[in-house]
């Protein structure tokens, strides 16, 4: 299976709803060196849309109270009544500013706030009459009707890709372009303070009879929204021309950024939002969970705050630190693609590497070795993999990691902030036995797949491949990644470097002040079953089993949402449901460990 059926299967699985994924490792975002920045959107992965910025223009939105919200009705439509009524009872903002991006008019007409999520619906026009707008689903869909994007025995022929060929049809009919349109919030801030790219964004567009296309976003992150009163939102618009088979053409790519503000207002009349609600989730702890803290906490009650300093990995990378094979002719404006197939993209807070030995379209073996590393995250197999061997074919445990430290210093993370936690020696043995669990997992219809999947023949994977699999995480205690910000994997074999995922958003900078006491891990349960109910999963009936308790750190704005970012002392709590399976990870929810409000949490 290759990164495009990976698309695929991901594209089949999520029905047509906006769904706000995080990052998968395999839908990776693709930018790099002037190209700034990152985000994945929409129900299927799209571009990475992070760049330089060339204009901006300062908007200013008045908010008002109004007495229905567009918003609302278009989430309640689109996604589930539920969250439309939910959204109705959200603070609000009639936005109604536009701009021209190429030959098109795009306006962001209303903005909600609801439970650390901003929710937002605009409308894109087409400047000429006769060009057609197309939204993603059908840019989709007919890239993937073609053929060397089919699977085995697919029949490319479907209602959607009927509705895909009535805007081909228009085009050809009107003698006009045809025209794809993304605008979503790339950076967020609260109160005027430090802008922050949301960890989640969704995106889904329809067209309307008129020629024009409603778009809808929802950028959901407790880091970066967060309760306030003005809202500053930076807007990043991308035109794109398709050709007549719907490609995408990257030279007609055009992309422009700009920022609104707005405050928002609790809809109808000024009240807030009830806080009665029924209970409906029960928070276990009777099977027993670890508590983990560090010896400072455990003498003190208490811990430091440090300055979070952002990361850029765009700034100074070289390609030739990844791959000497030199970047392939007409690769792409978002992602470079060397001569070997590999592919590297980066954001300031994100770097992938992936290498692709055999086409353009294969994973080769390194992709495939590494997609089974991840059973041994899975509930059922977790400890089950442990280092055995320190040297395998043409390559050492020493000098993958040598290889490894080398990239992090080179990319400006501090090394003595990350530790080497996790080695997996990946031998021929260590494969075979791994592929049998995702093999197993598949046909017992625990993991997704699609229903023409194939195995992969790991039995061919040659002794040359070995290699070894290392995580690096925040030298902090239990170093949970619990928002995924953080975490280098790399995998490393006699080739050097061939998977690379790095997150690294904010570096540890000095210590700027210890608060005299902070809550306990009690009083971060309390607030957790508070919060889970008070959210919108929590008018379901279902049972939590808390698993760990951790105090570490995480990044927030500074006191006050001023300029800044700080490290504050953090209780993860990480949970598991009634329900989970192989496809479901451990979940989270982060609390202030000075103040007690809620950080971030997987129910946001």
């Amino acid at each position: 299976m290759n990164l495009h059926e990976e698309q695929k299967i991901v594209q089949k699985a999520m029905n047509a709803a906006l769904s706000g994924l995080q990052e998968d490792p395999w839908l990776v975002q693709r930018v790099l060196a002037a190209e700034k920045g990152e985000r994945t959107v929409k129900r299927r992965i799209s571009f990475a849309l992070v760049l330089s910025i060339t204009a901006i223009l300062v908007m200013m939105g008045t908010a008002y109270a109004l007495f229905s919200s567009q918003v609302a009705e278009f989430f309640g439509q689109h996604w589930n009544q539920e969250l439309g009524a939910r959204l109705q009872e959200g603070k609000i903002a009639r936005i109604g500013e536009s701009v021209t991006v190429g030959d098109v008019v795009i306006t962001l007409d209303e903005i909600v706030y609801r439970d650390r999520g901003l929710y937002g619906v605009g409308t894109v026009r087409p400047i000429h009459q006769e060009d057609v707008l197309v939204p993603m689903d059908a840019v989709e869909t007919l890239i993937m009707s073609h053929e060397e994007y089919l699977l085995p025995n697919e029949d490319p022929s479907s209602p959607a890709l009927d509705a895909a060929l009535a805007f081909v049809s228009k085009a050809r009919s009107t003698g006009g372009k045809m025209l794809t349109v993304e605008s979503m919030p790339m950076k967020i801030g609260v109160d005027d303070g430090t802008m922050l790219m949301p960890g989640t964004i969704g995106f889904y567009d329809i067209a309307n009879e008129d020629g024009s296309v409603t778009y809808s976003f929802e950028a959901s992150d407790g880091f970066a929204v967060n309760e306030g009163t003005t809202y500053q939102i930076r807007m990043e618009s991308t035109v794109m021309q398709l050709d007549e088979e719907g490609n995408r053409l990257e030279d007609t790519l055009q992309r422009h950024s700009w920022i609104v503000s707005c405050e928002p207002v609790f809809m109808n009349d000024t009240r807030k939002p009830s806080s009665d609600h029924a209970s409906n989730v029960t928070v276990l702890t009777e099977r027993g969970f670890e508590l983990i803290t560090p010896a400072e906490y455990q003498a003190s009650g208490t811990m430091p705050v440090y300055q979070a300093i952002e990361t850029d990995f765009t700034r100074d990378i070289q390609p030739e630190w990844f791959n000497g094979t030199g970047i392939a002719a007409g690769a792409g404006a978002d992602f470079i693609q060397f001569n070997d197939h590999a592919i590297l993209s980066a954001a300031p807070e994100a770097l992938f590497y992936d290498e692709y030995a055999d086409s353009q379209y294969s994973e080769g073996y390194s992709g495939a070795i590494v997609r089974i590393i991840w059973v041994k995250d899975w509930p059922d197999h977790r400890g089950e993999f442990d280092l055995e061997k320190t040297e395998l074919t043409g390559i050492t445990l020493e000098d993958a990691k040598q290889q490894a430290e080398t990239i992090i210093a080179r990319l400006g993370i501090d090394c003595n902030q990350y530790v080497c936690q996790y080695a997996l020696d990946m031998s021929l043995e260590r494969i075979q036995a791994m592929d049998a669990i995702y093999e197993k997992a598949i046909v017992d219809g625990e993991l997704l797949t699609d229903d023409d999947w194939v195995p992969y023949d790991y039995s061919a994977i040659p002794a040359s491949e070995e290699g070894f699999y290392l995580e690096y995480r925040p030298a902090q205690i239990d170093s949970i990644d619990a928002g995924g910000r953080y975490g280098l994997q790399f995998f490393v074999n006699s080739r050097g470097i061939v998977f690379a995922h790095l997150r690294n958003q904010f570096n540890r900078g000095e210590r700027i002040g210890t608060p005299e006491k902070l809550i306990t891990h009690e009083e971060a349960i309390s607030r957790f079953h508070e919060e889970i109910n008070r959210s919108r999963y929590g008018s379901d009936e279902q049972t939590i089993y808390i698993r760990r308790a951790v105090l570490t750190y995480e990044p927030v704005r500074a006191s006050g949402n001023g300029n800044g970012m700080v490290f504050v002392p953090t209780w993860a709590i990480m949970y598991q449901d009634q329900k989970a399976s192989l496809q479901v990870f451990e979940q989270y929810a982060l609390f202030n460990a000075i103040d007690g409000t809620l950080i971030d949490a997987s129910f946001r």
